[in-house]
């Protein structure tokens, strides 16, 4: 008897050990490529806030009326976030310029900040009767929806997390 008529002689004797070990094998090289996969591609870029506001609107389950609300509000929230935009972005630019410097003003670059936290604030509370208005058109549930799903912190991959309360 020789080595191979022996190795082929157990081999069909046991055909589910040679089953599971491919099975195993295929199974682990699917989890590494996997693993390489997404070492390649990286995580999902973060939701857009115009993108987070329409899944918002999506999962409220919004009738026709409440939607010609929801668009109206959008419209005023994409206004004001590149009212912010263009407000803030320089005030944040100019203070991390002023930073950048050798020989910087910290109360140059404090007063700056301040300037572009004022400025959103102020941006902000503009927006609270838009809200308000577009929340009156809402059921008891919706409203709390909508409150609970506006303020989940957006992630760059995964479902969403929700805030501990």
């Amino acid at each position: 008897m020789t080595l191979a008529s022996a190795a082929a002689r157990g081999a069909t004797r046991h055909p589910l050990l040679w089953v599971a070990l491919t099975l195993s094998l295929v199974l682990n090289l699917c989890f590494v490529a996997g693993a390489v996969w997404i070492r390649i591609q990286g995580p999902a870029p973060p939701a857009s806030p115009a993108e987070r506001l329409q899944r918002i609107g999506t999962e409220l389950v919004l009738d026709p009326q409440q939607r010609q609300a929801f668009q109206r509000y959008s419209e005023v929230i994409r206004t004001h976030m590149q009212q912010m935009r263009e407000t803030v972005e320089p005030l944040m630019t100019a203070a991390w310029a002023e930073l950048a410097k050798p020989d910087a003003d910290q109360a140059t670059a404090a007063r700056l900040f301040d300037e572009a936290g004022q400025a959103r604030r102020s941006l902000q509370r503009e927006l609270l009767a838009p809200t308000l208005t577009f929340l009156a058109t809402l059921s008891p549930e919706q409203r709390a929806k909508f409150v609970e799903l506006f303020h989940q912190r957006p992630r760059s991959w995964g479902p969403p997390q929700h805030e501990p309360h």
